[in-house]
């Protein structure tokens, strides 16, 4: 081969590869740029909030769940066709929730690309990988299509809300204590309120002194969780949006009352729907797995019990005894024992997962928990 058609090969690769370049770089010019499917689910979210803040007139002024058309986010330009965002768009609906709860806007999309990506409420997750159990620890499904957890279950954890530990953000943990029948969640913090309260100290005419009342709607300790319910600090405005109000099981219980199914404290339920409770003695009761735990104050029930927790602070219930007017259940993450409703301690709140709490990860343990949000933060008892 001689020299001429040598430089005539070499002009022809440097050509070819040119070419290449350039056919690469219009590609990358023309190319849709495809994203993720939580990336999607922010833009719709941020997309939301712009056509409302534009729009403020089409807010909604009555608390409760509306829908917002995907279709109409794309007719304004606020955000671009399902097929220009994701590979497989085509295949893809979206659609959009606006929660209204008092000052607060919560927008939350519902994302369904088929076998490849679907938004998934929570509890069918827990199910569709959690094995029911009859005997042991786990989760256990109750005659009534409920299910609920015992023993030592280690499954059970869901990161919600934050808090500062030296100067750093960590998340709250809280144990999912049961599911019912219609897929609500209920959960309980491991995080106790930063401030006590009383049960209530109102004058006691029968006694003759401050002790208070047991009444929980009169108490104190109502408004002290209705108050709750309010503060950003605790719980932010999109974390409460995955949360619904329930009325309490606020029937009183004997001392000796051995029933473990709600049947005594569900007997009577609160006139209001409230958003945060505590834990009744039935429910600790119920988790246990001990045959000794046979009845309201038996500290056996603290044996092999997932709720079992012997450096919680003492703490109070909305459980409060028939007997004694001014005396009320606490709880000290072991075993209950009755109170003057006079006494100041903290509460671990209850609430209940709505329909919008969807999966976004974890599977469940205290070092993986279930997660509703995306987050990189530690758990609070990594801290402890």
């Amino acid at each position: 081969m001689n020299k001429k058609t040598l430089i005539i090969a070499g002009c022809s690769i440097i050509g070819v590869i040119a070419l290449l370049l350039v056919v690469v770089w219009l590609m990358s010019i023309f190319k849709s740029k495809y994203v993720g499917y939580e990336t999607v689910e922010d833009k719709i979210i941020n997309a939301s909030k712009k056509y409302y803040k534009e729009k403020p007139e089409l807010l909604p002024t009555i608390d409760g769940k509306y829908t917002l058309s995907y279709n109409t986010l794309v007719d304004g330009g606020y955000i671009k066709p399902l097929n220009e965002l994701l590979k497989d768009g085509d295949e893809c609906s979206a659609e959009i929730y606006i929660v209204k709860s008092g000052n607060d806007y919560t927008y939350i999309p519902k994302l369904n690309c088929g076998e490849n990506y679907a938004s998934i409420e929570l509890y069918k997750q827990i199910l569709a990988k959690t094995q029911v159990v009859e005997t042991g620890s786990g989760l256990y499904k109750d005659e009534d299509g409920s299910y609920y957890f015992r023993g030592k279950a280690t499954n059970n954890y869901i990161a919600l809300g934050e808090k500062t530990i030296k100067k750093e953000k960590v998340d709250i943990l809280w144990q999912i204590l049961s599911i019912s029948k219609d897929g609500i969640i209920k959960i309980r913090s491991l995080e106790p309120t930063s401030t006590k309260t009383d049960f209530d100290s109102r004058f006691n005419v029968e006694k003759n002194s401050y002790v208070g009342y047991n009444d929980f709607e009169l108490g104190t300790i109502h408004t002290f969780l209705n108050e709750l319910a309010k503060d950003d600090t605790f719980l932010n405005a999109e974390q409460r949006a995955k949360l619904v109000p329930t009325q309490l099981c606020i029937g009183m219980r004997s001392e000796e009352d051995n029933t473990k199914d709600g049947s005594t404290e569900c007997s009577i339920l609160s006139s209001d729907y409230m958003l945060f409770g505590t834990i009744t003695p039935y429910e600790y009761m119920r988790a246990s797995l001990d045959e000794d735990c046979l009845a309201t104050t038996d500290k056996a029930c603290s044996n092999y019990n997932f709720m079992y927790d012997k450096n919680a602070k003492l703490q109070w219930t909305i459980t409060a005894s028939p007997i004694n007017n001014y005396q009320a259940y606490e709880f000290d993450g072991k075993y209950f024992i009755l109170s003057p409703a006079k006494n100041k301690k903290v509460v671990y709140v209850t609430t209940n997962l709505n329909e919008f709490a969807f999966y976004k990860s974890g599977t469940g343990t205290k070092d993986d928990p279930y997660r509703l949000f995306k987050s990189t933060k530690k758990s609070t008892t990594e801290n402890k």
